[in-house]
């Protein structure tokens, strides 16, 4: 007798341990048709998530190939390039999509147009129209959307009304279902927020930019914007991650927040808004779910984190103040309450209120938080005998980050590297440290921290003999070298040829590509942003030539 065959519910759970990995589904899908159809379905959920750096037109061609001709006309099947000896996919694709990020999509479509001319009124209208068809056919095949991002980069320009999903046919059906939503960008939301608020009620995830509301400007926006943000919010049933970003009137979006989702909230975090608006967050500060809580950059926070003083936050995992300035006594409090829970910490500047303690916070950090695997601090030079000896006993640490001003490091370097923990793979420096290449290689020998990446963008004294330490002591772990602002005059082409040869990446922002401005893609992957510099690219090369998107949205594996 054979043995049983797995079912098709079993093989889709075990192929979804492997859904970051497309070459092993594709080997997958060739054993059987059963796998072949059960693997195709988990491939094609979210297609452009496996795209995401590199566009593919071939997969945008796919989804053309599977448009009905009969309901296209002359021009549109012009444009799309249909013909009658097209031959029809396999299967039918847009039914196993549940992932659609109008980003992704664009820059697909962008691919497969082959040219770019973001300014162009032809190019502009032929992407709105293919991006109109495609979500068309995704939302009138596909059963159910569980994430949409609608996100736009700087070089989108369509129309507002291409980018509303919600005023699609069959979006009440496709996205009743909705469980995570990200809606951030330079254009007016407010369709987008009424569509939502009246169709969605299941959403666990909500990110959104409402944007600025001024008196006067083209940039300003409307306060029917908030309105039907705010009835998106309390619409949902149950509401655990929220982010909020860009903001100047953030009083009625919290109170609506607090009001009605305050016993299911897990995840709060505000980045770039402004608290001038009294606004209080007392329900916050005494919840029990609470485990991340998140204000980056973001001012007027001195009444605002007033109640965190005397808060109960025992179940906080992250807390994230990064380039905002917080007091020491409500760092101090949350610090001690969430304890060993706290394996997440990213501080900005402190506020010092105990003037014969101001080194307290590092302190209670070493002292109270033994799981640290995650940590970004403003380090000043008086601080550095602190931080290592919380490095010393961090023996979980994984990745570290330092921001601060010029300093003279030379006489720390050594201790620095040596007590660097065995669990660190990520050292990430922000800030302009001046040490020798003799230095750096005393404490690179005896470093105990097999480094993944080693980011020193604002280290402007970096040179060749530097790159070359680096190489020898970390070559055989690094993946990642970041020295992007490096002296012009220090390293050398040569130099980064050597060390290029032996790290798989190295960022170096060549001397004539400074007179353009700086692009940054902005990410919000996974459950962190992560700012990544575009190098060695002009800026009439910049973002259409490899597929650097610019501003993403977000994908939590809530």
């Amino acid at each position: 007798m054979s043995p049983p065959l797995l079912t098709t519910d079993c093989l889709h759970l075990i192929f979804k341990d492997f859904e970051e990995d497309k070459y092993t589904l594709h080997s997958c899908l060739l054993v059987n048709r059963l796998w072949c159809e059960t693997v195709v379905s988990l491939l094609w959920s979210q297609p452009f998530r496996l795209t995401r750096r590199t566009p593919s037109s071939k997969l945008v061609q796919t989804y053309i190939n599977c448009l009905d001709p009969q309901v296209l006309t002359d021009d549109e099947k012009e444009i799309l390039e249909i013909t009658d000896k097209r031959i029809s996919p396999t299967f039918d694709y847009p039914s196993f999509l549940r992932q659609v990020s109008y980003l992704d999509l664009y820059n697909g479509i962008a691919a497969w147009f082959e040219w770019y001319e973001p300014w162009g009124e032809v190019y502009r209208e032929r992407i709105a129209l293919v991006s109109k068809l495609l979500i068309y056919s995704f939302m009138s095949h596909s059963p159910a959307f569980h994430k949409l991002s609608i996100e736009t980069g700087e070089m989108v320009m369509v129309p507002n009304s291409h980018l509303n999903f919600f005023s699609h046919q069959g979006s009440e059906t496709c996205l009743s279902k909705l469980r995570q939503f990200i809606c951030i960008g330079d254009f007016l939301k407010t369709d987008i927020f009424a569509g939502a608020a009246k169709i969605c009620k299941n959403i666990k995830t909500l990110f959104v930019s409402p944007g600025r509301v001024c008196t006067s400007g083209s940039r300003s926006v409307p306060e029917k914007q908030y309105d039907f943000l705010i009835n998106l919010i309390k619409g949902q049933k149950s509401l655990e991650y929220f982010v909020v970003h860009t903001c100047n009137k953030p009083a009625r979006i919290v109170s609506a927040l607090l009001e009605s989702q305050i016993n299911s909230i897990v995840h709060v975090e505000f980045f770039k808004v402004d608290f001038i608006e009294c606004v209080t967050l007392a329900p916050l500060a005494e919840s029990k779910k609470l485990e991340t809580l998140t204000f980056e950059e973001c001012i007027s926070l001195e009444n605002v984190l007033e109640p965190f003083v005397s808060s109960s936050l025992i179940c906080l995992k992250k807390i994230n103040f990064k380039k905002s300035t917080v007091r020491d006594d409500v760092l101090a409090t949350l610090i001690k309450n969430a304890g060993s829970t706290l394996s997440t910490i990213y501080l900005g500047p402190i506020e010092i209120r105990d003037i014969y303690n101001p080194h307290t916070i590092i302190d209670l950090i070493t002292k109270n938080c033994q799981n640290l695997i995650d940590l970004a601090l403003d380090i000043q030079k008086p601080d550095i005998p602190y931080l290592l000896i919380l490095l010393s006993s961090s023996r979980y640490l994984n990745k570290l980050e330092i921001f601060g001003n010029i300093l003279r490091i030379d006489s720390y370097l050594e201790n620095f590297f040596q007590l660097l923990p065995p669990s660190l793979e990520h050292l990430i420096i922000n800030a302009d440290w001046h040490f020798s290449a003799d230095d750096l290689a005393a404490g690179l020998e005896n470093c105990k921290a097999r480094l993944k990446s080693l980011y020193m963008p604002d280290c402007y004294l970096i040179s060749d003999r530097h790159l070359c330490v680096i190489t020898k002591y970390l070559g055989d772990s690094l993946h990642h070298l970041d020295v992007s602002y490096a002296s012009p005059s220090q390293v050398t082409s040569e130099g980064l040829r050597k060390a290029r040869s032996i790290i798989k990446r190295v960022d170096y922002v060549y001397k004539e590509d400074r007179k353009y401005p700086t692009f940054w893609n902005l990410r919000y992957w996974g459950e962190e942003w992560v700012e990544e510099p575009i190098v060695d690219r002009t800026i009439e090369q910049w973002d259409w030539e490899n597929g650097e998107e610019g501003w993403y949205g977000a994908d939590w594996k809530k």
